[in-house]
């Protein structure tokens, strides 16, 4: 009877364990620039809820603005990850998983065009430095006490997870006659401890984040968040 309730005393304690080692996935605070975009001189670190570096051109109106023409999305491999001779299917699954989710993110506000025009915004999007996760190193690192201790130390120093997957973004809007650049952002975001998690899971969980954020700040730009609280 003792070992069955010390069983489930180190469940428990484990359990805890776990939670307190995160469970979604984070932003972090360093990114490299790919060569997405052609100009990172611009941009400046972003505030707490903002991604690390942004830059808004100043004095635009973009209540004017009620239409998107989305570039195809493209992803570049982080240079030094064991994914870089990834199969080019799974690449073109993350570039459709993300283009699918930021058309879903803007559809109900938002009318999608393929042609320049006054009133569109010309959405340039790219996955950047893609690092799948490791599934058995991540369990390890959540469930073996000695792993979950290892996992802290690393996040603490590096500001990364052990075993998860991590990936960046890279976004530009411009206006889509004059090719001027408005908006651009950098940003890069690691998974989190789940158990029994897919290769690409924290990869997918950071992109529909990403697509979400993208529609909060076109409408924050358009001051239509605040219309809403009204």
């Amino acid at each position: 009877m003792k070992r069955v309730f010390r069983f489930f005393k180190i469940a428990a304690i484990l359990t805890a364990a776990i939670g307190l080692a995160g469970c979604m996935a984070g932003g972090m605070k360093d990114v490299e620039h790919s060569g997405f975009l052609k100009d990172y001189g611009q941009l400046e670190p972003g505030e707490d809820d903002r991604a690390v570096l942004t830059y808004f051109k100043p004095g635009v109106d973009f209540k004017s603005y009620t239409k998107l023409m989305f570039e195809r999305v493209v992803v570049f491999l982080n240079p030094t990850a064991e994914s870089r001779e990834t199969d080019p299917t799974i690449l073109k699954e993350l570039a459709d998983f993300y283009q699918n989710a930021l058309l879903e993110a803007v559809k109900d506000g938002y009318e999608v065009v393929d042609q320049p025009g006054p009133d569109v915004l010309w959405v340039r999007v790219a996955i950047t430095d893609v690092d799948p996760s490791n599934p058995i190193g991540n369990t390890l690192s959540s469930i073996i006490p000695v792993g979950i201790v290892a996992a802290g130390a690393v996040k603490m120093v590096s500001g990364e997870n052990l075993g998860t997957g991590e990936a960046a973004t890279e976004i530009e809007v411009l206006d889509s006659m004059t090719k001027e650049r408005l908006v651009a952002a950098v940003d890069r975001r690691q998974g989190g401890k789940f158990l029994l998690r897919g290769k690409w899971t924290d990869t997918k969980q950071s992109l529909e984040y990403w697509a979400k954020r993208f529609r909060e700040r076109l409408d924050e730009l358009r001051g239509l968040q605040e219309q809403k609280k009204q």
